[in-house]
C-alpha cells in the first residue's frame, strides 16, 4: 500500500482568478458568469409563503444584502463575512421582489393540515398548493426562481410525525442520507415539491424557515436534526444556490480545453417501493454544467444472499443510457467528449461493461474509465488525535483505491466535521487512466455541489447529483416529463 496527499484542487472564477476556496474565489475575483457576459444582473423572485413567511424572507434578503459580518472564531476561513448581494457587491447582481412577484397562502389552511390531515396527505396538499401558486405567478409575471417558504409550525409538525431511522454514529452524516432506500419513510415535502416544480418553466428554491428566522427551530433530515448554520454561511448558500438557478455560473474545475465528460449512475426504487430500481445519470463537464437523464429499469435482485444483490442495467439498458447521455452532451457542446469518466455506485458486471463499451465505441469515444465509488469501511489514521488530511490518497493494489474527501483540512486548519470520516472508496473496474489522476478527479469535483459553499463535500457531484435527483424522480410516474437542467433539482 501506498499513502500520498494530493493538493487541494483549485477552482476558477471571473477573470481567471483561481482559489482553493468556494467563498473566498466569489469575494475575491466575483463569480465565473462575470467572465462569460452571462451573468444575471438582476433576479426576479417568485416568493410563495404566508403573510408571515414571505415577509420575513423579505426582511432577511434586504438584511443580507449589504452584508453579514463573520461568526467570531478563530478559524477565520471557515467562517468567512457574506459580502453582500447588490450590484455594488461581488455578484453584480440584485434580487427583486415586487407585490406582483409574491402569493400569500392563508395560514389557517395549514392550521386545518395540521389539526385535520395524517402528515403524508398534509405534505401532498401543501404542495398543491405552492405549486399552484408558481403556475399563477408564472402566467401573469417574469419570474427567474421561485422561493417557497412554508410556516415553521408546518414544518416542525411534519417533523414530528415523520417515521424516524435511529442514526448510526459517525455513519448518519446528512450527505450520506440521500438516495438512502433504509431512509425515514414517509413524503419527503422538498422532494415532492421539487418533483412537482419540474413541470415548471423556472426552478423553485425552499427557504426553511432556520435559513431566514434566527428563533426557528431547525428541521429534521435523515432522522436528526439538521445543523444550524451561522448566518453568513447560511447568507453563502442561500444567494449562491439563487444566482446558479437564475443562470449564473458561480465557479467551474480548473481544466483544459478537452472538457472530460463525467457521468454520475445511480439507482432508486419506485415510491412504492414495488418495481424494479431505476437507474439516473448526471453529466458533468467542467464548467459543472449537466444534463439529467432517466434510464431503463434495473434488472430484477436475486434473493440468494450468496449471488449478487446489487442492482444492474440489462447490456441494452446500460448502452441506450451511455448513448442517450453522450447525446445529450454533443446537443449541448457541439461536439463529442475526447474522454469519458462513469462514476457507478454499485459493481459494474459484465453485461454492464459490455453495454458501456458498445455506446462508447459506437460514438468513437477512445478515452474511457469506469468506476465503481463507494464508502469504504478501512480507515486510515495520522500520529496524534486529528482525523487524515482531506485529499489523503491510497492505492491500495491496483484495482483499489481510497481517497479522503472528509477530514482535517489546510485551508480550514481544522476538520470541520462531527463524525469520524470515512474516505471513498473507488475501484477501478475497466480503466485506462492512473489511479491517483482519477482520485484528484473525485477529489475536484466534490466541490461542484452549488448548494454548498463549503468545500469538503464527500461525494463528488456525479453520485450526489445522481442520488439526489432519484430522491426526487421517484414522486413521478414512469412516464412523466422531466427537466434536464440540474437547477430543477438542488
Amino acid at each position: 500500500m501506498t499513502v500520498s496527499l494530493l493538493p487541494e484542487p483549485e477552482l476558477q472564477f471571473a477573470n481567471t482568478g483561481h482559489h482553493v476556496d468556494i467563498r473566498f474565489g466569489i469575494r475575491n475575483h466575483g463569480p465565473l458568469a462575470l467572465s462569460d457576459r452571462l451573468a444575471p444582473t438582476e433576479i426576479r423572485v417568485g416568493l410563495i409563503g404566508t403573510p408571515e413567511t414571505i415577509q420575513g424572507v423579505k426582511d432577511w434578503l434586504e438584511h443580507c444584502r449589504t452584508g453579514l459580518p463573520a461568526r467570531l472564531s478563530k478559524k477565520p476561513n471557515l467562517f468567512p463575512a457574506f459580502p453582500g448581494f447588490s450590484k455594488d457587491s461581488c455578484f453584480a447582481c440584485d434580487i427583486v421582489i415586487t407585490d406582483r412577484l409574491e402569493r400569500a397562502i392563508n395560514p389557517r389552511q395549514f392550521n386545518d393540515l395540521i389539526k385535520n390531515k395524517p402528515r403524508d396527505e398534509a405534505a401532498r396538499q401543501a404542495v398543491d398548493w405552492f405549486i399552484a401558486e408558481c403556475q399563477f405567478l408564472q402566467d401573469k409575471a417574469p419570474v427567474d426562481v421561485f422561493v417557497c417558504a412554508p410556516p415553521a409550525e408546518f414544518m416542525e409538525f411534519l417533523d414530528a410525525r415523520l417515521i424516524e431511522k435511529a442514526p448510526d454514529e459517525e455513519e448518519a452524516e446528512p450527505e450520506d442520507a440521500e438516495g438512502d432506500e433504509d431512509a425515514p419513510s414517509g413524503v419527503d415535502f422538498h422532494d415532492l415539491l421539487k418533483a412537482r416544480g419540474l413541470a415548471l418553466r423556472k426552478p423553485i428554491q425552499m427557504a426553511r424557515p432556520a435559513t431566514y428566522d434566527e428563533n426557528a427551530k431547525p428541521t429534521m433530515r435523515g432522522g436528526e436534526k439538521r445543523r444550524v448554520q451561522d448566518p453568513a454561511t447560511r447568507a453563502w448558500n442561500f444567494h449562491t444556490a439563487i444566482y446558479y438557478k437564475a443562470g449564473g455560473i458561480p465557479w467551474r474545475l480548473v481544466r483544459d480545453a478537452s472538457s472530460d465528460c463525467f457521468i454520475g449512475v445511480s439507482f432508486y426504487r419506485s415510491l412504492d417501493a414495488k418495481s424494479m430500481q431505476t437507474s439516473v445519470a448526471q453529466v458533468f463537464n467542467e464548467r459543472g454544467e449537466g444534463v439529467i437523464l432517466r434510464g431503463g429499469d434495473a434488472e430484477p435482485i436475486s434473493k440468494d444472499p450468496k449471488e449478487d444483490r446489487q442492482p444492474h442495467l440489462s447490456e441494452d439498458n446500460m448502452r441506450s443510457l451511455i448513448k442517450d447521455v453522450l447525446e445529450a452532451y454533443r446537443s449541448e457542446h457541439k461536439h463529442a467528449p475526447p474522454r469519458v469518466v462513469i462514476h457507478k455506485t454499485s459493481s459494474f458486471n459484465k453485461a454492464e461493461r459490455d453495454g458501456c463499451h458498445a455506446a462508447l465505441d459506437e460514438l468513437q469515444i477512445d478515452g474511457r474509465d469506469l468506476v465503481v465509488v463507494s464508502r469504504s469501511f478501512t480507515r486510515l489514521f495520522r500520529v496524534g488525535q486529528y482525523p487524515p488530511l482531506r485529499g489523503t490518497y491510497a492505492e491500495l493494489d491496483s484495482k483499489h483505491h481510497l481517497i479522503y474527501t472528509k477530514g482535517s483540512t489546510e485551508f480550514y486548519k481544522v476538520y470541520p466535521g462531527l463524525y469520524v470520516p470515512r474516505p471513498l472508496e473507488f475501484y477501478c473496474e475497466d480503466t485506462q487512466t492512473p489511479g491517483r489522476k482519477l482520485a484528484g478527479e473525485i477529489l475536484a469535483l466534490t466541490k461542484m455541489n452549488w448548494n454548498n459553499t463549503q468545500f469538503d463535500n464527500s461525494f463528488p457531484i456525479t453520485i450526489h447529483a445522481a442520488r439526489q435527483v432519484g430522491s426526487i424522480l421517484k414522486y413521478l410516474q414512469r412516464d412523466s416529463g422531466i427537466q434536464r437542467s440540474y437547477a430543477y433539482y438542488m
